[in-house]
């Protein structure tokens, strides 16, 4: 079975280090270090020192860790020094766009994969090779919505994050009381995830930090939605988002006796039965079933 997603992405100013202290102790499943908006102008220098000692003291076992970088030259600079410690996961780029930005990163990753390789091996990546570092695209613009089709299929891309707050300011959109108004663009976002065979869609934050009971009732529609894990911005929304985006206990026995009862059906020549409340079954409907317990055909 493959391994599950990370349910809860948590970010970090990286220049503030009490916050990168309380990271370590984080229950969250994925570490977002933020050198980019969290981050003042002045102190950008500070914020990229600190998250490359930050990951070379990294240990093994913990969350996994990743750094929002700026953009433009100074995200490339950004990339290029975290690359170097050979102990991050990935990159999130912010304003992911298919452009010149996008390829200068890519080209980034996969020369630093390329340096890294073991003696002997050959000096540059295959186009379709997968980097160990991997590449997140942080949409936040009605362009990076309009060319997800182009950036997702690039090989070292593997999850998608919606950032909604600057994708309403570009759309010129009004606050939405009732969270509804990108369900839209949420939806296109998940499409191109699965589409593109891409490890996660990253549900957006919720700047709401104080009122838990709404980020778990977005977290739960944010779910129905498709996306398998949420970007969160305090250690209290971490705890509700592995609750929410994990596996259920009970839904993961009906699963199981979703699919044995299918099963028993298909060896007795039946792909399709009703189960014990008039619902059709068949392939189609127990497929759910197959991707949260990780069994296959019979």
């Amino acid at each position: 079975m493959p391994p599950l997603p990370p349910r809860s992405h948590l970010y970090v100013p990286a220049d503030q280090p009490r916050f990168l202290r309380g990271a370590t102790r984080s229950d969250a499943d994925a570490l977002i270090l933020d050198l980019e908006d969290a981050v003042a102008p002045g102190h950008k220098d500070e914020a990229r020192a600190a998250a490359v000692a930050f990951a070379l003291a990294r240990r093994t076992g913990g969350p996994e860790l990743w750094v929002r970088i700026n953009t433009g030259p100074r995200g490339l600079d950004d990339a290029r020094a975290l690359l170097a410690t050979g102990r991050i996961d990935g990159l999130w780029i912010p304003k992911a766009a298919a452009g010149a930005d996008l390829d200068a990163l890519t080209a980034a990753v996969s020369t630093a994969a390329a340096s890294t390789a073991a003696p002997g091996a050959a000096p540059s990546v295959a186009p379709d090779a997968v980097p160990a570092v991997a590449l997140g695209l942080l949409v936040e613009s009605a362009a990076g919505l309009l060319t997800l089709g182009a950036t997702a299929p690039h090989p070292a891309v593997r999850r998608v994050q919606l950032g909604e707050v600057d994708l309403r300011a570009d759309l010129r959109m009004p606050p939405d009381p009732g969270d509804h108004l990108l369900d839209w663009a949420r939806g296109l976002t998940v499409t191109h995830a699965v589409a593109h065979r891409l490890d996660s869609a990253v549900a957006p934050v919720c700047v709401h930090t104080a009122d838990h009971a709404a980020f778990r009732a977005s977290s739960l529609h944010l779910r129905a939605l498709g996306f398998q894990g949420r970007a969160c911005i305090h250690p209290d929304q971490v705890t509700i988002a592995n609750e929410v985006f994990g596996t259920d206990p009970a839904e993961l026995a009906d699963a199981h006796a979703l699919l044995d009862l299918f099963e028993h059906h298909q060896r007795r020549g039946s792909g399709a039965f009703r189960d014990g409340h008039g619902a059709m079954v068949d392939a189609a409907t127990v497929r759910r079933a197959r991707d949260l317990t990780g069994r296959t055909t019979a």
